[in-house]
């Protein structure tokens, strides 16, 4: 070797970050991958972000990031066992239902074979194991690079197995992220259902080898039911990441704006939305005191919306679409916001409602309600779920926010907030500070141990 090749600096270590769910700008796949990336980019680590193959934004990175739009499937969660998986038997690593009894497995084969061929389950591990080995090929790994699974489940884990097995790579570390819980109170079963996903992951897990796993989940509760699937490897609770954005907001203007952020889902309360209407229409809305600000569908809102105020959500859809200020009772954004759009509608926000339904929250963390408390923004949340747990943490009821038993409470508790705003909105501006440091990507990798690897090598 020439003196010149002597002096050649070794390339930095890269975290290679896998999500075939990022499709465009926006949503919390993107969100959570780019916070992640930027986390490692400043533990001086290369990145890699791996995407659904329409993904078309490489311009929304920074342009040291290699981007690679390569996965034509998504969504791998559909045929996971746990809560929002449609399987109930374990499946081999080519996707065979295989774990079930004789009927059981001839039912699921069945069942599959009635989807789309492209979401077959057969057909979804093969197209993901295909673009994995093409991601590989691509980008060559090192031993010093890591692998990052950023929206984890037993099903995808079954293809990540049959790719590792498919292609030669050194040993290297692997990182899986959990977020979806595996069951709530209406799982039926349950025993039987963690004792099936626990197979099929501890069979996942060995056949990396020689590969090193590395499990986390983003909740504790999540944490403690990968625990009891007695999956043969360690599991650790991290952090959900955000970006630390405090905005101070004059708390003397009118009226206060309440948002509800993201796009109406069930289990994000899309069918109270018109009882909470109605409940403030008169008493808060109609009199100047509350704004209430949406992000929502085309179509299909006026199910949402009481016939009273049809016209004023009209108005506020129409301002919306040609930029201006809504100065009415409604406030509407669009459905496809950019990320930086709907981050700058955040930081507008004086009080942030949660409409979630708690029995699907209580394995399950929100971004929303993160990117509320990182901006200082009091919140009102269901009891009973970690939305709760995260406003416990900051002192409970009345602390940074309240806490309902039923959503018929928060009419009244949002009346409260507007005598109490001062209190509650100092208060929340002092917790921000904690979650900015608590939740940045980079502390988030701390966390999972990339940065103690990261200092070992440097070493």
């Amino acid at each position: 070797m020439n003196a010149i090749d002597t002096a050649r600096p070794t390339p930095a270590p890269r975290l290679i970050l896998v999500d075939d769910n990022i499709r465009n700008v926006g949503g919390h796949f993107f969100e959570l991958a780019t916070l992640l990336l930027g986390g490692a980019q400043s533990l001086g680590l290369g990145c890699v972000m791996a995407t659904h193959e329409s993904f078309d934004a490489p311009g929304s990175v920074p342009k040291s990031w290699a981007v690679v739009p390569k996965f034509g499937t998504r969504r791998m969660v559909r045929w996971s066992m746990g809560v929002d998986g449609n399987s109930h038997v374990t499946r081999d690593r080519i996707g065979n239902p295989v774990g079930g009894s004789f009927v059981e497995n001839a039912r699921t084969r069945l069942s599959d074979w009635m989807n789309p061929p492209a979401k077959r389950p057969r057909r979804m591990i093969a197209q993901w194991v295909d673009d994995f080995c093409g991601l590989i090929a691509q980008v060559k790994p090192t031993a010093s690079d890591t692998i990052l699974i950023n929206t984890g489940d037993d099903f995808v884990m079954l293809a990540l197995a049959a790719a590792l097995e498919q292609i030669e790579l050194p040993p290297m570390r692997i990182d899986i992220l959990f977020h979806f819980a595996l069951y709530d109170d209406e799982t039926p079963n349950r025993a039987d259902r963690l004792k099936r996903i626990g197979s099929q992951m501890r069979s996942s897990i060995v056949a990396t080898s020689p590969h090193k796993v590395h499990i986390h989940a983003t909740t504790t509760a999540l944490a403690d039911q990968l625990r009891e699937t007695d999956l043969g490897v360690p599991v650790n609770t991290i952090s959900y990441p955000t970006r630390k954005r405090a905005v101070e907001k004059p708390l003397d203007r009118l009226p206060v704006k309440a948002v509800l952020a993201g796009l109406p889902r069930a289990e994000k309360g899309r069918d109270a939305i018109a009882a909470l209407i109605t409940g403030i229409e008169k008493s808060l809305l109609k009199t100047g005191r509350i704004q209430l600000s949406m992000q929502m569908p085309a179509e299909k809102w006026q199910s949402m919306i009481p016939a009273t105020l049809h016209r004023n959500y009209e108005k506020a859809a129409s301002a919306a679409e040609s930029g201006e200020v809504c100065d009415g009772p409604l406030e509407v954004m669009t459905s496809n916001l950019s990320t930086s759009d709907y981050h700058h509608w955040l930081d507008t926000a004086d009080l942030g409602l949660f409409l979630y339904e708690p029995k699907r929250y209580v394995a399950r963390c929100s971004g929303v309600l993160l990117e509320m408390l990182a901006r200082g923004v009091p919140v009102i949340v269901p009891d009973r779920c970690w939305l709760a747990d995260q406003v416990r943490l900051a002192g409970g009821h009345r602390s940074i926010g309240f806490i309902y038993q039923d959503r018929s409470e928060i009419p009244e508790l949002m009346r409260q907030f507007v005598k109490r705003r001062a209190e509650i909105h100092a208060r929340s501006i002092e917790h921000a500070r904690v979650i900015a440091r608590r939740h940045s990507g980079e502390n988030v990798l701390r966390e999972m141990g990339l940065a103690a690897q990261q200092s070992q090598r440097a070493a």
